[in-house]
């Protein structure tokens, strides 16, 4: 608690003093970032239940100013960040509903490329690309509507099923699209990072992707398709260092 001392036959000094110690506590907690103008809304599609999902090994990880500022801006301000025991999940992964992985590797990375990496992530869940794959996988194996409200349940239909994995893989490469340009874009307005920076000198270290199944595309199809959202990145980037 405050206290201010003042005469009491002055009542506007001591209201003005408390004017005052309020817009300092206004300033110590300033608001947090509003969801970027420019980031999609959330899907509307169903919500799948994803309970329990297995992180063997991971342990949480307090996240860096910059990756809750671009959770923030994508409306997801209660993220969840861990980091995995080794390399076996890759770089970087997002765990449904609201938690992103990162590898011991991923940690190592430039300050630009991780950023990147986690607004991908970050991304994946904010557009809910998991309950969009669960939609895809059940339909196209010719399950009922609704047959089943667990995320893992229709995940597990892919398992040994090369036919349906190319199905979808369109899907998937669709949702890297995304992810790409998107986390570009966070990492841009967050970070000040430039594509330059950022996704591209992260790909150019990548040579992974491609393939008829692939859910990522090559790193250098994804790198042309990021150069359209260079000079949007360079006005964000611009904006957060200014």
């Amino acid at each position: 608690m405050f206290t201010l001392s003042g005469n009491p036959a002055r009542p506007g000094i001591r209201h003005a003093a408390w004017l005052l110690l309020l817009a300092c506590a206004d300033c110590i907690h300033a608001a947090p970032p509003a969801r970027a103008t420019w980031f999609p809304d959330s899907p509307t599609f169903r919500h799948y239940t994803w309970d329990d999902q297995p992180c063997p090994g991971c342990k949480a990880l307090n996240p860096q100013a910059a990756w809750t500022r671009m959770a923030q801006l994508a409306g997801l301000p209660a993220l969840r960040f861990m980091v995995a025991a080794d390399e076996n999940g890759g770089q970087a992964h997002a765990l449904a509903p609201d938690t992103v992985v990162l590898s011991p590797a991923a940690l190592k990375l430039e300050s630009c490329q991780l950023a990147f990496l986690v607004g991908h992530e970050i991304v994946h869940i904010a557009q809910r690309h998991f309950d969009e794959d669960a939609i895809a996988l059940s339909v196209f194996s010719g399950r009922p509507a609704h047959w089943t409200h667990e995320g893992a349940a229709a995940m597990q239909l892919i398992d040994g099923n090369f036919g349906l994995a190319l199905r979808v893989s369109h899907l998937w490469q669709q949702q890297e699209q995304d992810a790409d340009w998107m986390g570009a874009l966070l990492a841009a307005q967050a970070c000040g990072c430039s594509l330059e920076a950022g996704a591209l000198a992260y790909f150019r270290d990548d040579d992974s992707g491609g393939g008829m199944a692939a859910a990522h595309a090559s790193s250098t199809q994804r790198m042309l398709q990021l150069q359209p959202f260079s000079e949007s990145a360079q006005r964000l980037a611009h904006r957060a260092l200014h």
